[in-house]
């Protein structure tokens, strides 16, 4: 991922490569070169439903759901989103943890430190590339 990260440009001084097959997130900055500062397990899409190709950050919110809770989501496109995994109701018990499978509806899910961290600190405009 690293080798990818250099052939990448940002408005930000940050860029978030995700590698649908291997379901691997890693956030990079920039120093003459990028280089990585995390990298995460990831769920993305069952049946190959993440939309691969380069996105920009943009809107945020605390929480989402109906019969369930997503934490901390950041949209990099359209209802495409990183997020925790999914959370029973309004609460802080997991319902499906599960990360490093193909498992969600297209969004990014993430453990909820993780995707806490890019709520917390990945700026709007931010690239996005998946792969």
């Amino acid at each position: 991922m690293a080798a990818k990260a250099q052939n990448y440009w940002s408005a930000t001084n940050y860029l978030i490569l995700v590698d649908c097959t291997s379901n691997r997130t890693a956030v990079y900055q920039w120093d003459n070169g990028w280089y990585a500062i995390h990298e995460w397990y990831c769920t993305t899409g069952a049946n190959n439903c993440t939309m691969k190709g380069q996105y920009t950050t943009n809107l945020k919110g605390y929480s989402f759901g109906s019969g369930f809770t997503c934490y901390y989501y950041t949209q990099f496109y359209g209802n495409y989103l990183f997020h925790s995994v999914l959370y029973y109701q309004n609460s802080d018990r997991i319902m499906d943890g599960r990360l490093g499978i193909n498992a969600s509806h297209g969004c990014v899910r993430l453990d909820i430190n993780n995707a806490k961290w890019i709520y917390d600190n990945i700026p709007r405009g931010t690239k996005v590339v998946t792969y």
